[in-house]
């Protein structure tokens, strides 16, 4: 059903709870996942007035399509990364056209950093837009957040206990904007995408 997955990213913690969402939606119809940044150009101008250089805002769009593409590359799905400038939704639209992407995912609020930049309103024309189908992904607002490696052990042991596994050998890394946990269970290998803000996990069995 699925064989381009597009995913476009501000660079903000929680959108890369989306991204595991995509993620996991090309393992379980071995498709690829594309990742795309876009520089507002409108913003470009007040940000320079504001002293925020060009270059710091292209360092943070590939700051964002990496850490994608460090996600996926982990589970050993292919991902593409693109940093386009125009208005982040045409932008977008007109790039799922380019590459014939068959669902876009994206979340419904995020934040990336000097921007503000607001990807649930994004979202919002995306899904008004769009000739292909659309998988929002709803985050809460935050209080908390995994700091500590000891802390997001915890959480992926019992994320995978829930998923109904025994795991044992767990090891713990943080990879950018998450923390990835892989470990062993009766059944094989398993991998767990853990987003420090919302502290909400993906398991994903290697099987």
């Amino acid at each position: 059903m699925y064989d381009r997955i597009l995913v476009p990213t501000d660079g903000s913690t929680g959108t890369a709870h989306v991204a595991m969402h995509a993620i996991e939606l090309a393992t379980k119809h071995d498709a690829a996942v594309h990742t795309i940044h876009v520089v507002d150009t409108k913003l470009t101008g007040p940000l320079a007035d504001a002293g925020i250089a060009r270059d710091s805002l292209d360092t943070q769009g590939k700051k964002a399509v990496e850490a994608v593409k460090e996600m996926a590359n982990s589970h050993s799905v292919d991902c593409e990364t693109a940093i386009e400038d125009g208005s982040p939704a045409e932008t977008i639209l007109d790039y799922a056209t380019e590459i014939g992407a068959d669902v876009i995912v994206a979340g419904t609020h995020g934040r990336s950093g000097v921007t503000r930049q607001l990807i649930g309103s994004v979202t919002e024309r995306l899904v008004r837009h769009s000739t292909c189908p659309v998988l929002t992904v709803r985050l809460p607002e935050p209080d908390v957040t995994v700091e500590e490696n000891d802390h997001a052990t915890r959480l992926i042991e019992e994320a995978i206990e829930e998923a109904g596994y025994a795991p044992s050998n767990i090891s713990v890394q943080r990879q950018l904007s998450v923390w990835v946990g892989h470990g062993e269970t009766d059944q094989g290998e398993i991998v767990v995408y853990l987003d420090p803000t919302t502290q909400r996990a993906s398991v994903l069995p290697q099987w």
